[in-house]
């Protein structure tokens, strides 16, 4: 089971915002310093290339190989998803979905409760 290119990266795109919010709650309850910017910095490169790795976990799988110079989505094709059904795939996306809405309340919860949001 394969995603389209879209949803591949949107679903991409909300992996990156779900590390990037891990972080920033360890952070913000752990780290003090000023070495911060730098820790933030090296782990933004390590988090595109993870999400890279999440964008080709969504677009292939054993019988569609998807490529920068080959590309088994045809001309004019529209589909969610294509291939047999994989429940692994599907877990992993609805996983990252809600943790992604978990991590960022209690990012919210922690702000609150420290005065930091009114």
């Amino acid at each position: 089971m394969i995603f389209n290119k879209t949803v591949s990266l949107i679903l991409s795109a909300l992996f990156f915002i779900f590390l990037g919010l891990l972080f920033s709650s360890i952070s913000v309850m752990f780290l003090k310093g000023g070495l911060l910017p730098i820790v933030g910095l090296f782990l933004f490169v390590i988090f595109y290339f993870i999400t890279r790795l999440f964008y080709n976990y969504l677009r292939n799988d054993d019988y569609y190989k998807n490529t920068r110079q080959r590309s088994s989505d045809k001309k004019g094709e529209k589909y969610i998803t294509k291939g047999d059904f994989d429940i692994k795939k599907l877990f992993v996306v609805v996983w990252v979905i809600v943790i992604l809405i978990l991590t960022s309340v209690s990012l919210w919860l922690y702000s609150y409760n420290n005065g930091l949001v009114y």
